[in-house]
């Protein structure tokens, strides 16, 4: 018996499955409270900085003004869809194909029934 070449035949693989959507919307959030964590984080620095240095402050206030929009964009980012298309494991090509048999004929020398099988319940 030969090998069946049709792709239909043989299985998909499932190890480049997508990441589940809860799994990659509650990373995007994560990542998103973590920016914004960060910009509470300038402001106090800005505030208690003050003092100091106003060129740090500046910095801490700038950093501030910048997060939030680069939080929502980033947290916004979805990764790219990928291109549809299904790898398929395939076997060593000199074993043959096993299949199953019920030890009657093949459905190919079998004859037609005459009238359909019908199942009353």
């Amino acid at each position: 018996m030969r090998p069946s070449r049709n792709p239909s035949d043989r299985p998909i693989l499932i190890t480049e499955a997508p990441v589940n959507a809860d799994d990659e919307f509650d990373h995007r959030r994560k990542r998103y409270l973590l920016m914004m964590t960060l910009r509470a984080v300038c402001i106090i620095g800005a505030a208690s900085t003050f003092s100091l240095s106003g060129w740090i402050a500046a910095g801490f206030v700038a950093a501030a003004l910048v997060l939030p929009w680069s939080a929502v964009l980033i947290a916004n980012d979805r990764p790219p869809k990928q291109e549809l298309r299904f790898r398929r494991f395939v076997g060593a090509g000199d074993q043959a194909q096993r299949q199953l048999t019920s030890g009657d004929a093949p459905a190919a020398d079998r004859p037609e029934p005459s009238e359909p099988r019908v199942i009353d319940i």
